[in-house]
């Protein structure tokens, strides 16, 4: 008698498990950061800078022009392009967003 009384039991719990599991499903949580990606021509560099806490990053295109800077927090950033001489050319200011990826220029 004990012996299927323990065998019902464990099959509840058993049941219950799966049950839980079937219903969990699955959770993801979005990024809390964003990321700032673009075009540049050959041996310019994208000058990016946070303008709440004054960051700033340099970025090297690669062999296609193409830069991407991710995991950037949320704020205000500067974007600029520095070319070959120094000169600083185009320049945009962005607003980042949880998630976002804002493309320059």
């Amino acid at each position: 008698m004990r012996f299927k009384i323990f065998m019902g039991v464990s099959r509840l719990f058993a049941a219950a498990a799966v049950a839980s599991l079937l219903l969990a499903g699955t959770v993801s949580a979005q990024s809390p950061s964003a990321a700032i990606q673009g075009q540049l021509a050959p041996g310019d560099v994208a000058v990016i800078q946070n303008l709440d806490t004054g960051f700033t990053r340099e970025v090297k295109p690669n062999a296609k022009g193409k830069f991407q800077l991710r995991n950037l927090p949320t704020g205000t950033f500067s974007v600029s392009v520095k070319h070959p001489d120094g000169t600083i050319g185009e320049s945009r200011v962005v607003t980042l967003r949880v998630g976002m990826t804002a493309r320059f220029p």
